[in-house]
């Protein structure tokens, strides 16, 4: 079955398409974008491409594998950024990651998003834990996770490798029930 797009109040999260590389590219090639990820700048349109060819050969998020969903603006269906799923060889565990233009930061997209995509690692694909990591600098990229209740398990010191340089890699995790008990909670 199709994976099925993802509306939140002001975004929709789909599946990219071939269309979507030449903002993706541009997105990752900006240096503060690519500061604290796995990617070296320019970051170029046939990299892109494949990524998203990568992806699209999935109906939706498979276990091994990375999954990336286009964020646009339900207002006007401009791109925002993009947010990604790692479900596990288990199926039980996911890893999320997010990237926002720079013009799109702090305005709360990322964990409009975020939060989307793990209503549907739950509620959907009965994922148990959500897990995210980040370097430890990344104070923005913390926020955003401690806004959706993730906390904190520790550093893995130079874990991280981009190419031929190493850092350390902040850890943090979210669980099921700590979500469920977190949306109901806001609900009220």
């Amino acid at each position: 079955m199709a994976f099925a797009p993802l509306h939140t109040e002001r975004l929709v999260l789909r599946p990219f398409t071939e269309a979507d590389a030449e903002d993706f590219a541009t997105r990752r090639s900006d240096p503060e974008t690519a500061m604290y990820q796995a990617w070296r700048v320019p970051y170029s349109v046939d990299k892109a491409l494949a990524l998203i060819r990568e992806s699209a050969a999935h109906d939706g998020p498979v276990p091994g594998g990375w999954y990336q969903l286009d964020v646009e603006r339900r207002a006007d269906g401009r791109t925002v950024g993009d947010v990604a799923v790692y479900l596990h060889e288990h199926g039980h565990t996911a890893e999320v990651g997010y990237t926002l233009h720079p013009w799109a930061r702090r305005k709360g997209y990322a964990t409009e998003a975020t939060a989307a995509l793990i209503d549907y690692l739950v509620d959907t694909a009965g994922v148990h834990r959500i897990e995210a990591a980040t370097h430890p600098d990344n104070s923005r990229s913390i926020l955003v996770l401690e806004r959706l209740g993730f906390l904190a398990e520790g550093v893995k010191r130079e874990a991280y490798w981009v190419e031929d340089e190493v850092s350390d890699d902040a850890i943090f995790g979210l669980l099921a029930r700590e979500w469920r008990a977190r949306r109901n909670a806001m609900r009220l």
